[in-house]
């Protein structure tokens, strides 16, 4: 391809933290790298927006255990200021709004934990079908909650487990689940100001061409050939396909010679879900709030009408009453197309046994990614044809020239920042082992 004989540079189709991590590595090493990217940002869905004096992150937030988390160590690097906020400190509320004693609290999470460990030891069948047969088969002996209520308690807060960290609803999700979570140890941390700061960092030194979205790849053993929108051709020594899953799902870009069956095998049947976000700022606090301290972040689990909300306070940041809900499966995909109006109405409705919202809050703020044509969603999750081999495909090189990376390739940490993080830098090791010397490319 390369009739000039003159070197041809690394094309990363994707600037989101895998195309960011790869390219950084590989030109750190002395190679000539290039960054396309469909959207007008670096960052993918990392995505930290600036609303009146305050940040929003509106894709990515926690840094998931920051115990040798490789996102946690670059925080300290360039001194990006984290804040801790851990589910640990969450309180519940029944139906009508009473709030769970503080019996009745470990009692329901005892019996949370029971029911972790049974699904984590039913290995792949519906997470659905296997809670059901669990919750119906153990012993609740002298409970205080009654007995009926502690199983609708439980089967709809494990849907919402299914909702957040998992963006899918349980009928879609592997009954062994727990083991793909893929966090570390120590803290959850959340930015301030924003997680951005992390892939500017990273990328501040890179060549990223923004708004070019590449729509074919034709590759061969000596080399690739990129086109974008505009019919503009890109020839490389490599590609790098660094693009959300639900991309590839959608079929967004044309692959020349086609993708071999396993491939497209692994793409259709890993899971990719809708996770959105609703921030909202009142005048006022809500009342389940009201009497915590203004230093402690605190989760708010309520149920309703057999559906369980989260409501996380988020004033210690803001300096004002503000919070986040956060919404995973059908939930979030009828997000995804519903106005704000009737999702600040879905909201009003959940919240009235504990608080009267106003009609308007003073801000609000709703992510869409489902909709947003280039992810179609938010991240990946172990559906019912999950295994580790799936991500074996993906570490695969074709022709030893197209490579693929992001958080549904990493078999450990997939459907995580650090995932997408590791995931790119070990394309970028893998490109290079196949490179034998810098003429070669």
């Amino acid at each position: 391809m390369n009739t000039e004989n003159q070197p041809l540079p690394i094309y990363i189709i994707g600037a989101g933290i895998a195309g960011i991590s790869c390219a950084q590595q590989l030109q750190q090493a002395g190679h000539l790298v290039k960054v396309i990217e469909a959207r007008d940002r670096i960052g993918g869905r990392i995505f930290s927006s600036p609303f009146n004096t305050h940040t929003f992150d509106l894709g990515a937030s926690w840094i998931h255990g920051i115990v040798d988390n490789p996102i946690y160590e670059i925080c300290k690097q360039f001194n990006i200021h984290t804040e801790v906020l851990n589910y640990d400190q969450s309180q519940y509320f029944h139906p009508n709004g009473q709030k769970f004693s503080t019996e009745e609290t470990l009692e329901f999470e005892r019996y949370y934990l029971t029911v972790a460990e049974l699904l984590t030891k039913d290995k792949n069948r519906s997470a659905f079908v296997s809670l059901q047969q669990i919750i119906h088969t153990i012993d609740y002996t002298d409970t205080l909650l009654n007995k009926d209520q502690l199983k609708q308690l439980l089967l709809s807060f494990f849907e919402r487990v299914a909702n957040d960290p998992f963006a899918t609803d349980l009928d879609h999700l592997i009954s062994n689940y727990h083991d793909y979570e893929g966090y570390y140890a120590g803290s959850e941390v959340v930015f301030p100001n924003g997680y951005g700061q992390v892939v500017n960092q990273l990328g501040k030194d890179l060549d990223i061409q923004y708004q070019t979205a590449i729509q074919t790849i034709r590759y061969t053993s000596d080399g690739v050939e990129l086109i974008d929108q505009h019919g503009q051709v890109y020839l490389g020594s490599h590609a790098i396909v660094a693009v959300p899953l639900g991309v590839l799902k959608q079929k967004q870009i044309h692959f020349q010679p086609s993708l071999a069956s396993d491939y497209l095998e692994a793409i259709q049947q890993m899971g990719f879900g809708s996770f959105n976000k609703v921030f909202f700022e009142l005048e006022q606090p809500l009342a389940c709030f009201e009497n915590k301290s203004k230093d402690l972040i605190i989760s708010s689990y309520y149920w309703v009408d057999d559906q369980v909300f989260n409501v996380l306070n988020l004033s210690k940041i803001y300096q004002q009453p503000t919070y986040l809900m956060l919404f995973g499966g059908s939930m979030s995909a009828w997000i995804d197309h519903a106005s704000d109006h009737d999702v600040w109405q879905m909201i009003t409705n959940s919240v009235k046994h504990l608080h009267t919202l106003p009609i308007q809050p003073k801000q609000l703020i709703i992510t869409r990614w489902g909709s947003d044509p280039w992810s179609h969603g938010s991240f990946s999750f172990p559906s019912l044809q999950y295994s580790h081999a799936l991500h074996d495909v993906f570490k695969r090189p074709i022709e030893n020239r197209l490579f693929f990376a992001g958080e549904h390739c990493h078999p450990q940490y997939a459907g995580t920042v650090h995932g997408a993080y590791l995931s790119g830098r070990h394309t970028a090791e893998a490109l290079m082992h196949t490179t034998t010397s810098q003429s070669d490319i």
